[in-house]
C-alpha cells in the first residue's frame, strides 16, 4: 500500500466525516417558528456532544455520569465493605507498580538515550578490516557489524505495513478505553464524580478521555490521589498480564490437545511447512499482474520460507540475519570474457541485460533470466573452486536490486527494485482457507490485532508513566513529591504580611519542570539518534 493511497483513504475518511457532520447539524431556520413547533434537536442539545474541527473529531458525553455515580454510591455503601476493601487493595497494587512503571520508564530512557549517544560517537572510530578472503558469501553484510536497537518500533509505513493502520488504531482505541476506565472506577471508590467522558481522534491518532471536577482531585489526601491517577496505566498493565497468561495457557492447552489446529484445521490449511501464502496485495502493486492472493511463496532468492520463524520480514528489512545464505551460478569463462560491461555503469538497470560480478573476471552484461532461473545444485555456487574447469561463479552485482520470489505452481518470479517496496505491498500468512467464502486474511488479521493489543497495552503502561506534561507521569510525580514533603502553595511575608509563594513550592515547581522537560529533551535526542543513524 503506497504513501499517497494511505493518503487518499484518510483523506476521503475526513471528507465523509465533515460531510455527516455538516448534514446532522441543525439548521436556523429563516422565519420565525411557533412556540407549539418542535425545535430541530442537534447532538449539543442532548447528552452527547460530537466536534469536528479540521482533522480533530471529539465525542464527549455526559450519559455515564449517572452510572459512575450509582458505582461510587454502591462503593460507599456499609454493605459493600468487602467489595470497597478489595478494590481499595488492587488499586493500591496499582499504585506501586505506577512507582515502578514512572522509575524504570525514566531510567530506561536514560539508559537507551545514553546507549544510543555512547555507540554513535564510538562506533565511527571503529576500523573494519580492509583485507579479507573474497567469495560470494564476504559480500553478504554481517549483522553483528550494525547496532541493532533494543527497542522494536512499530512505524506504519516503515516498520509495519501501511495496510496494518486500521488494525493499530483499534488496538490502541481499545486500550485507550480500558486506561480511562480505570481512573473511572479509582475516582468512584473515592466518591469522585466525573463531569463528562469521550473519545478524540486527531488525524489517525485516537485517545480517550474522563473529565474530574476541578479541584477535587486536589482537595483528596495524597495516597488517594495517587491511585487515581496510577489506576489508568495499572489497568494497561493487568490487561497486557492477562493476554500474556491467556495466550500462554492457550499455547499448553494446544500442545496438550491439539484442539486449536484441530478446530483451525476445519476451515484453513497449515503451509508453514511449505512457505508462506499471500493474504493482501495492493492494488497499485506491479506484482498484482504475476501474484494473486492465494499464491504460496516458498523462498526468496536462496532462504526457504518453510520455517517457523518470520524470514518473510527478516529478509524483505534492511538488514539480512547473518543466517541466510547466499549463492552464485556457475557461468561459462568464455560468455563473461566476451560480454559487455556498458550495463554496468547504468543508474537504473533493468532485466534485460544485468551487470555480473565474477570472482577474478571482471564485470559482463547478461540475461538474467535464464541464469537466475536455475536453481539445480551443480549450477550454484559460494567460490570459485565450486565451479568446473571452464566456468566462474558469479552473481548479481551488488549496485542491482533483483530479488528472486519462488512461487508454488509458477514460474520464477524476478524483482527489480528495493526489497522493502515488496513487504510493504505483499502480506503473508501461515494459513490458506480450505473453503472459497472464508477470507484468506482472516486468522492474518487476527494474529496481528492479538499482536498489536498486546503491544499497545504495554506501551501505553510505560508511555503514560513518563514525567511528561499533561501526562499521569507527572501528576503521579507531583503527588509522590507532596507525599515526600508536603508543602504549602503560599506563604505569608513576616513583614508586609502579603501572601506569596513559599520557597519550597517553587522549589517542587523547578524541579517537576527539570524532571518535564530533560525527559523531554532525551526523546528527541533519542529520536535524532535513531533518525539520523551515524551522523552527528
Amino acid at each position: 500500500m503506497s504513501l499517497f493511497y494511505v493518503f487518499s483513504l484518510i483523506s476521503l475518511f475526513w471528507v465523509i466525516v465533515h460531510v455527516v457532520h455538516r448534514l446532522r447539524k441543525p439548521q436556523a431556520a429563516l422565519l420565525p417558528t411557533l412556540n407549539n413547533i418542535p425545535r430541530a434537536r442537534s447532538w449539543a442539545d442532548s447528552s452527547t456532544s460530537v466536534i469536528v474541527n479540521k482533522v480533530l473529531l471529539r465525542i464527549q458525553t455526559t450519559a455515564f455520569n449517572a452510572k459512575h455515580d450509582e458505582l461510587a454510591g454502591k462503593l460507599k455503601d456499609r454493605r459493600s465493605r468487602s467489595l470497597r476493601k478489595w478494590t481499595a487493595a488492587f488499586y493500591s497494587i496499582g499504585f506501586g507498580a505506577g512507582i515502578c512503571g514512572l522509575v524504570i520508564g525514566f531510567g530506561g530512557l536514560l539508559w537507551l538515550t545514553g546507549n544510543s549517544l555512547f555507540f554513535q560517537v564510538f562506533s565511527n572510530s571503529a576500523i573494519l578490516p580492509s583485507h579479507r578472503k573474497r567469495d560470494l558469501s564476504s559480500s553478504q553484510p554481517d549483522a553483528r557489524t550494525f547496532i541493532q536497537p533494543i527497542v522494536s518500533r512499530f512505524i506504519p509505513g516503515v516498520t509495519v505495513p501501511w495496510a496494518h493502520l486500521p488494525i493499530i488504531v483499534i488496538a490502541v482505541c481499545l486500550c485507550q478505553i480500558v486506561h480511562e476506565l480505570g481512573h473511572a472506577i479509582a475516582g468512584a471508590l473515592y466518591s469522585v464524580p466525573i463531569t463528562s467522558l469521550g473519545m478524540s481522534l486527531t488525524l489517525v491518532i485516537p485517545s480517550a478521555f474522563v473529565s474530574f471536577p476541578t479541584g477535587f482531585l486536589s482537595s483528596l489526601d495524597v495516597i488517594s490521589r495517587a491511585r487515581i491517577i496510577a489506576a489508568g496505566p495499572w489497568h494497561n498493565l493487568v490487561l497486557w498480564v492477562f493476554l500474556a497468561v491467556l495466550g500462554r495457557t492457550t499455547d499448553l492447552v494446544e500442545r496438550a490437545t491439539g484442539v486449536g489446529n484441530i478446530l483451525v484445521s476445519l476451515g484453513w490449511e497449515d503451509m508453514s511447512n511449505v512457505g508462506r501464502v499471500v493474504v493482501g496485495l495492493d492494488d497499485d502493486s506491479p506484482l498484482n499482474s504475476v501474484l494473486k492472493v492465494g499464491s504460496v511463496i516458498t523462498a526468496l532468492d536462496d532462504t526457504s520460507l518453510a520455517d517457523e520463524e518470520d524470514r518473510w520480514s527478516q529478509y524483505l528489512m534492511p538488514q539480512i540475519p547473518s543466517d541466510i545464505p547466499w549463492y552464485g551460478w556457475c557461468i561459462s569463462q568464455e560468455i563473461m570474457q566476451t560480454s559487455s560491461s556498458d550495463c554496468c555503469s547504468e543508474v537504473h538497470p533493468t532485466l534485460d541485460y544485468l551487470c555480473f560480478d565474477s570472482l577474478g573476471y571482471g564485470k559482463g552484461c547478461l540475461n538474467p533470466i535464464p541464469i537466475l532461473s536455475m536453481s539445480n545444485a551443480q549450477f550454484r555456487c559460494q567460490r570459485g573452486n565450486d565451479c568446473d574447469d571452464n566456468a566462474v561463479c558469479a552473481q548479481p552485482d551488488s549496485s542491482a536490486s533483483i530479488l528472486r520470489l519462488s512461487v508454488q505452481g509458477q514460474d520464477l518470479i524476478l524483482w527489480n527494485g528495493p526489497k522493502k517496496e515488496i513487504w510493504e505491498q505483499v502480506s503473508v500468512g501461515r494459513y490458506a482457507p480450505r473453503f472459497w467464502f472464508i477470507p484468506t486474511n482472516t486468522i492474518a488479521i487476527l494474529r496481528d490485532f492479538w499482536s498489536y493489543l498486546q503491544m499497545a497495552t504495554l506501551s501505553l503502561f510505560v508511555f503514560n508513566l513518563l514525567p511528561l506534561p499533561f501526562l499521569d507521569g507527572a501528576q503521579l510525580l507531583n503527588a509522590l513529591l507532596d507525599y515526600v514533603r508536603p508543602v504549602s502553595e503560599l506563604g505569608v511575608d513576616e513583614e508586609s504580611g502579603i501572601s506569596q509563594r513559599a520557597p519550597a513550592a517553587l522549589w517542587k515547581r523547578r524541579f517537576e519542570r527539570l524532571v518535564q522537560f530533560g525527559t523531554l529533551g532525551m526523546i528527541l535526542l533519542y529520536m535524532l539518534l535513531r533518525v539520523g543513524g551515524t551522523s552527528l
